[in-house]
């Protein structure tokens, strides 16, 4: 399965897109996991002290935060588009 990242998290992967084994009918929350083993750099970019998720990491479905839909331990349907948004500042 592939999963877009931006931001932060594309040097911490190697690009845009991560290859995961984990796939449809696993959660959420094992994909995270997954990334985690494979990426340790991650863990300072998406989880809290508490080893939560942060609040400010965005998981899209299909356009949609998963916070909103059935959460982390939501299995990933066939198809699905998962994208990855850290925290985001520019501008001027």
């Amino acid at each position: 399965m592939n999963v877009r990242v931006y931001a932060t998290l594309r040097p911490i992967v190697g690009g845009p897109i991560a290859q995961l084994s984990a796939g449809p009918g696993d959660t959420f929350r094992q994909m995270i996991d997954e990334m985690l083993i494979r990426w340790p750099g991650l863990n300072r970019e998406l989880l809290d002290k508490q080893g939560a998720v942060r609040n400010n990491i965005h998981i899209f479905l299909n356009g949609r935060d998963v916070r909103y839909l059935e959460g982390l331990d939501m299995a990933i349907p066939e198809n699905a588009d998962i994208c990855i948004f850290p925290p985001v500042g520019g501008g001027c």
